[in-house]
C-alpha cells in the first residue's frame, strides 16, 4: 500500500494508492457481478488496459497478497511503478526538480474512460450532468497537471479511468485495503504492470462516490458538479505521485497544485480538497452556528445505568432554552427511547410529538411527531434470519415499531426489554406469522461479544441476503437493516424538513452505526468509549458516556 491518506475531517475522506485494479483479483472486489454503464471513451478503444474498465475483469487473477501494507514504501513503490511503465519521470510531489514542459515537448494524447454504476443514475439523477462532462473535465485537468510533469519522448498517450460508484463499493474497498469499514469520497489506484509493447502511460483509476460527493456538496454550499471536479483533481494528482501525507511541505505543494488547476479552469474559488479540509478543522469550528444536535443514545447520551446524567440533561435543556433543536438519533425503537428519557426526567423534552430518528434511521418522525419516512426489510431477509437463528440457537428478534417479535423466548431478549427498555418480544407461532408484518430490522443478541465476532458476524459476511446490510451498536449485538440505510439517511430526511444544512449539525455517537451520521454532520463528535473506527472519523473526541461527554461536546461546540 503505497499511500494511505486522510483527507477531510468529515468522513476521514481518503485518497490512497494501491496497485491498479488491473493487477488485483476480481474475487477480492466482486466487481464483475455489478453492472457498469460506460460513458464513451475518447479513443473508442475496444479494450482498456485500466482495471476498472477492462471488459475481461473475470480473467484477472493476480493475487491481492502482492500488495505492500506499509505506507513507508511510498517512494520505492513510485520508482517501481515508473520502471514498469517507463514513461513518466520527475513527477513526485516532493521533488524539487518539477518543471513545466518546454514548448518543444508537446503534451501526449490524453485518453479517458468514464464509467458510472447504473444504480447511481437511478438513485441520483442530479449527477447526470456532472458525469456526462467528466471525460472532458478529466482531459482538461490532466493536461494542466502534466505541465508540471515531464513525460518521456516515448509517451504518446496517457490513459486514466474514472468510476462513479456508491458508498457501498467505496466502503468495501476501504475495508479490503485499509481495514476501515466506512465510505470515503475519492480513491486513487495507480497502474499495475503495463503489458509488453503497450505504448501508453497507464496512470491508473480514480473512483468517486457520488453519494458522498452529494453530501459534501450540500455541506459546502455548492453543486455536485463542482464537488465532482474537486474530487477529480485530487484523485488525478495522487495518480501523478503527489502525496499530501508525506510531510507539511508535500501538503503545501499538492494544495497549491490543486488550487492552480481549479483556478485555471474556473471551477471553484474556494480551493481544493486539501484547502477545504484544513479550513474545516475542529479548531476552527467553534464559531460555526449549530442549529441542530443529533444524539445517539446507548453508549453516548445514556450512561451505563441506561439513564441520562444530570450534567447531560442540563446541557440539553440549555440548548432548548436557546432555540437549538436536540433530536435523538438511535437504534432504539421510539417507545424505548422516549421511556429512557422519561426515566431520566426529560419527558418534557422528548415525547410523542417530538421529532427523532429511530431504529437505525429506518423510522423518522418530524414536527408534531408525524412520520416522515419508514423503511422495511425484504421478507426474504426476515425469513432467512429466523432460519439461521434456529440453527445457531442465538437470541433473535424482529423490530416492528412499538413491539418486537421472535420465534423463541430467550433470557437475552428479556434483558433487551428490561435493561435497554426495548419493546418486549412476543413469541410468534411460525415464521409465516412474522412475515405477515412489516419488519424494520433484525437483532441478534449473543451471550458475549466473542459469539458475535467469531460466529454471527462471519456468517452474515459470507451469507448476507440481497437487500440487507449489517450494522452494530453494542458489542454483544448485530443487526440486519435495509441496504443503503443508516442514521445519516434518516438525518437527511429530517433536516430537509427543518431547512437545516449539514454544516449546521453537531452529531455525537459511540458505535459503528454512527459513522455515517458523524460524517454527514458539520461537527462529528465521538465519546471516549467509542470504537476506534468512529474516533478516526470524528472531528473531536470528548469524555465517555459515564463522564458527561455529551455535555462536554455541547459546551465546546454549541453553547
Amino acid at each position: 500500500l503505497a499511500h494511505i491518506g486522510s483527507c477531510t475531517s468529515q468522513l476521514a475522506k481518503a485518497a490512497f494508492h494501491v496497485p491498479s485494479l488491473s493487477s488485483i483479483s476480481t474475487k477480492a472486489f466482486e466487481w464483475s457481478a455489478r453492472e457498469c454503464k460506460p460513458i464513451h471513451s475518447c479513443r473508442n478503444r475496444s479494450t482498456s488496459r485500466n482495471g476498472i474498465v477492462n471488459a475481461k475483469l473475470r480473467d484477472i487473477s493476480v493475487s491481492k497478497s502482492s500488495v505492500c501494507s506499509s505506507s513507508s514504501t511510498s517512494f520505492s513503490f513510485v520508482e517501481s511503478r515508473r520502471s514498469l511503465s517507463g514513461r513518466l519521470v520527475s513527477c513526485c510531489a516532493s521533488s524539487s526538480s518539477k518543471s513545466s514542459l518546454s514548448s518543444s515537448s508537446p503534451l501526449p494524447e490524453i485518453s479517458v474512460d468514464v464509467l458510472v454504476r447504473e444504480e447511481i443514475e437511478s438513485q441520483l439523477p442530479e449527477c447526470e450532468k456532472s458525469v456526462s462532462e467528466l471525460e472532458r473535465d478529466c482531459q482538461r485537468a490532466l493536461a494542466l497537471a502534466l505541465e508540471r510533469a515531464k513525460p518521456s519522448e516515448e509517451a504518446k498517450v496517457v490513459e486514466v479511468s474514472v468510476l462513479i460508484t456508491d458508498d457501498e463499493e467505496i466502503k468495501n474497498l476501504n475495508s479490503t485495503w485499509r481495514g476501515i469499514d466506512r465510505p470515503t469520497d475519492v480513491l486513487s489506484f495507480p497502474n499495475g504492470e503495463v503489458p509488453p509493447g503497450y505504448d501508453a502511460v497507464v496512470l491508473g483509476d480514480i473512483i468517486i462516490s457520488a453519494q458522498t460527493a452529494k453530501r459534501q456538496a450540500l455541506e459546502r454550499g455548492h453543486d455536485i458538479q463542482r464537488e465532482m471536479r474537486i474530487l477529480l483533481v485530487h484523485g488525478l494528482l495522487h495518480l501523478l505521485d503527489y502525496d499530501h501525507e508525506l510531510s507539511g511541505r508535500d501538503e503545501e505543494v499538492m494544495k497549491a497544485e490543486e488550487e492552480r488547476i481549479l483556478e485555471a479552469l474556473n471551477w471553484t474559488p474556494e480551493g481544493g480538497l486539501i484547502t477545504m479540509s484544513t479550513e474545516g478543522s475542529p479548531s476552527e469550528t467553534r464559531s460555526r452556528e449549530i442549529k441542530l444536535v443529533a444524539l445517539d443514545m446507548d453508549g453516548t447520551l445514556l450512561n451505563s445505568d441506561v439513564l441520562v446524567s444530570q450534567k447531560n440533561a442540563e446541557a440539553l435543556m440549555e440548548c432548548e432554552r436557546k432555540g437549538i433543536r436536540v433530536i435523538l438519533a438511535t437504534g432504539k425503537a421510539r417507545t424505548s427511547a422516549l421511556l429512557a428519557c422519561e426515566k431520566s426526567g426529560l419527558g418534557h423534552m422528548f415525547d410523542s410529538t417530538s421529532p427523532g430518528i429511530f431504529i437505525q434511521g429506518l423510522l423518522v418522525h418530524g414536527p408534531g411527531g408525524k412520520v416522515l419516512n419508514q423503511t422495511y426489510l425484504p421478507r426474504d431477509v426476515v425469513r432467512k434470519s429466523f432460519l439461521y437463528a434456529e440453527e445457531a440457537n442465538i437470541a433473535t428478534t424482529a423490530f416492528l415499531g412499538d413491539k418486537n417479535v421472535t420465534l423463541k423466548s430467550h433470557p437475552r431478549l428479556d434483558e433487551l426489554h428490561e435493561r435497554y427498555f426495548e419493546p418486549a418480544s412476543y413469541v410468534a407461532e411460525s415464521i409465516d406469522e412474522i412475515l405477515e408484518q412489516n419488519v424494520y430490522k433484525i437483532l441478534f443478541y449473543g451471550d458475549d461479544e466473542r459469539i458475535i465476532n467469531e460466529s454471527v458476524k462471519p456468517y452474515w459476511e459470507e451469507n448476507i441476503v440481497e437487500g440487507a446490510q449489517m450494522t452494530r451498536a453494542i458489542p454483544e449485538m448485530l443487526e440486519l437493516v435495509p441496504k443503503g440505510t443508516s442514521k445519516a439517511t434518516g438525518l437527511q430526511v429530517l433536516i430537509q424538513e427543518y431547512g437545516v444544512l449539514p454544516s449546521e449539525i453537531m452529531a455525537v455517537g459511540d458505535g459503528e452505526n454512527d459513522v455515517e451520521m458523524l460524517g454527514l454532520a458539520g461537527i462529528g463528535v465521538a465519546v471516549e468509549n467509542a470504537t476506534p473506527n468512529l474516533k478516526e472519523v470524528a472531528d473531536c473526541v470528548v469524555s465517555s458516556n459515564n463522564e458527561d461527554g455529551v455535555a462536554e461536546a455541547i459546551h465546546k461546540f454549541v453553547l
